[in-house]
């Protein structure tokens, strides 16, 4: 009975979760087809440049803390005070990031863009600050995952409606940017209510000390995760330096048909890590075993999302822009082709190896697919780059952390 029991709470878990990724990856699809239909494929462009660089910049400010944080709370589950702690603390790290990032990237896009671009600038700052503010990995660490669906639907549901009623009459990108800054405020000011309400959540002191500790046991990850970063979000701000506008747009709408399929695998992935991560501190043999079972799932679900994603990529160009972007079809081609390689590749570097303590392995691993992807996307002359970069990165990523668990499954066993 109770492994029936714990069964059907891994699956309603698994549920929950992917109703709230569908929530998560809804918003930004829709805040592209509004915004690609309402400004042009080139204001689009301009809008999608300022969202992607503060999502990358986010990655900095978030410094590896979702992943460390929810491993840590896994393994102090036992101690209530020491959850707090790891709360609290690793709040008060992002915010203080989010002050030092906003400050230095604020004065730079000062001096390299347009001036008239101020209220893009603003509004990019207003969505990092929810973003540092953001409690969302403690609510997933906790497993409280029909919290998370209340306040991820909730939150996307009324950007949307705000989004419908006010972009499409003000026709600005100043608004379009707006919503969607206003979606990250709300989502971590709604996430703390609810943490208090429902007594998830209780005062501890804040440690100038242990926020050093933080910083330090995470700042592999971080380098990991913003080198990961790179191939997404990072990219097309890259991109949006030395490309036009329209290759910029067509881009970002590929990423976030992406985006959108790789939402059904998240719930396995996130529930996976935290599974994971807590055998990997007693038997890792077990944890890799159960990586093998994911591994199945992963790809089995991946390869049926790109091939629905490649199936429809001519409707959503056209639906989006009005007329035949080629361009476009081919990014949301080749895109659509690396779902099921993101999804290996996130499950053996991302999950596995911090899961077994592989930091530093798993950055410097990013750190040869941020290289790979950079050759790729300067390297070849043509406006599909963007999606070959991704391809070779995702490859990279997957090989070297399969080489890796592999070796490290030899030294357990012997």
């Amino acid at each position: 009975m109770a492994v029936a029991s714990d069964r059907a709470s891994t699956v309603r878990k698994l549920i929950e979760l992917a109703m709230t990724h569908v929530a998560t990856f809804a918003f930004p699809l829709v805040f592209a087809v509004i915004c690609g239909r309402t400004l042009g494929i080139h204001d689009y462009g301009i809008v999608s440049f300022y969202a992607a660089l503060a999502a990358f910049l986010g990655m900095v400010i978030e410094f590896g803390f979702d992943w460390y944080g929810i491993r840590e709370v896994a393994r102090h589950q036992g101690d209530p005070a020491g959850v707090h702690r790891i709360l609290w603390n690793i709040t008060a790290a992002k915010l203080l990031l989010c002050a030092g990032v906003v400050g230095v990237a604020g004065g730079a896009l000062w001096q390299l863009r347009a001036h008239a671009e101020w209220p893009l600038m603003l509004a990019s700052s207003a969505y990092l600050v929810g973003f540092a503010f953001d409690a969302g990995w403690y609510v997933r660490a906790l497993e409280q995952t029909r919290l998370l669906l209340l306040i991820t639907s909730g939150v996307r549901l009324v950007g949307i409606v705000v989004l419908l009623t006010v972009v499409p009459r003000a026709a600005t990108m100043e608004s379009a940017l707006g919503v969607y800054a206003l979606v990250s405020l709300l989502t971590s000011g709604v996430t703390w209510f609810f943490l208090a309400q429902r007594g998830l959540v209780q005062r501890s002191r804040v440690e100038r000390r242990y926020i050093g500790q933080l910083l330090r046991s995470s700042s592999a990850i971080v380098f990991g995760n913003v080198n990961g970063a790179m191939l997404t979000n990072g990219g097309i701000a890259l991109l949006g330096m030395h490309a036009d506008p329209a290759t910029v747009g067509a881009a970002n709408l590929a990423l976030r048909v992406r985006m959108a399929g790789q939402a059904v695998m998240l719930p396995v992935q996130q529930l996976g890590f935290v599974r994971i991560s807590g055998l990997a501190s007693r038997t890792p043999l077990a944890a890799m075993a159960l990586g093998s079972r994911l591994m199945v799932v992963t790809l089995a679900i991946g390869t049926v999302i790109s091939m629905v994603c490649m199936a429809t990529a001519p409707l959503i160009a056209r639906y989006v822009f009005k007329t035949e972007v080629p361009i476009a079809v081919m990014l949301i081609l080749l895109l659509a082709f690396s779902i099921p390689i993101q999804g290996m590749s996130s499950l053996f570097g991302m999950q596995s190896l911090i899961a077994l303590g592989q930091e530093r392995r798993y950055a410097l691993i990013q750190l040869a697919a941020t290289l790979a992807f950079c050759a790729c996307l300067f390297l070849i002359n043509q406006g599909s780059a963007y999606g070959w970069a991704i391809i070779g990165a995702e490859a990279t990523v997957m090989l070297l952390s399969a080489g890796v668990l592999i070796r490290l499954r030899g030294e357990m066993v012997a």
